[in-house]
């Protein structure tokens, strides 16, 4: 079915987070009073220690405090509406503003987080060529580091279940490139929150990593 035409709309309060005060992204509604958060920003609220809305500190189960309910009412509003970036101006769907923020200059020269010395910004491009980058499973956004790939799929794709090939798996060399996993994103939360290659060669055959783990135990016991 055909994706109908977004529009322009003025960003009102009810598409800003109340904790980080910017557009809301992938989010979720408390049950008590109804207010709405980014899920990144409401789970980073209970777990310094909160039992309360953020917001009016109206009480909060502690079922929600984990698995917040989704606001899909915002949700699907925020996939059909346009609104010009703060910083640029670009006209970007609400749902995908702060993913542009990522790729936005003035924002991120806004923030300090884009340096303005060319040299810098080549010698950062060079080193993070070295690591592998993968594609969205589920949409166009490429480009994205390990790290980078589980927290987009958090953000856009978090309550989306689909059984898609893994991306990272396929790229190890014991991945099956075309087995799929029933659900790819809570397979990326289960297998992928760390990286194999800070722990591990990749690239040695199973006896070769045994031989390695014994060289290391023995030089460090001496």
């Amino acid at each position: 079915m055909a994706e109908s035409t977004p529009f322009s709309a003025e960003i009102t309060e009810e598409y800003i987070c109340p904790v980080c005060q910017e557009i809301l992204q992938t989010p979720v509604r408390t049950q008590t009073c109804q207010h709405v958060f980014c899920r990144k920003c409401f789970l980073m609220a209970m777990k310094s220690g909160g039992a309360n809305c953020p917001l009016c500190r109206g009480p909060v189960s502690k079922s929600e405090r984990s698995a917040p309910a989704r606001a899909s009412d915002i949700d699907l509003e925020m996939r059909m509406l346009l609104g010009g970036c703060m910083y640029c101006g670009k006209q970007v769907k609400l749902h995908y503003m702060k993913l542009h923020y990522k790729s936005c200059r003035k924002y991120q020269e806004e923030y300090g987080l884009s340096p303005k010395d060319p040299t810098i910004q080549k010698d950062q491009k060079s080193t993070k060529c070295q690591d592998p980058k993968y594609k969205c499973p589920l949409c166009s956004e490429q480009n994205l580091s390990q790290r980078s790939l589980l927290e987009h799929c958090n953000n856009v794709h978090y309550y989306q279940e689909v059984e898609m090939v893994c991306p990272i798996c396929a790229t190890l060399p014991w991945g099956d490139p075309i087995q799929t996993t029933g659900n790819i994103i809570a397979h990326l939360n289960a297998r992928h929150r760390f990286n194999y290659q800070e722990f591990m060669n990749i690239h040695l055959d199973e006896e070769a990593q045994f031989q390695k783990a014994i060289e290391n135990s023995y030089k460090l016991s001496r």
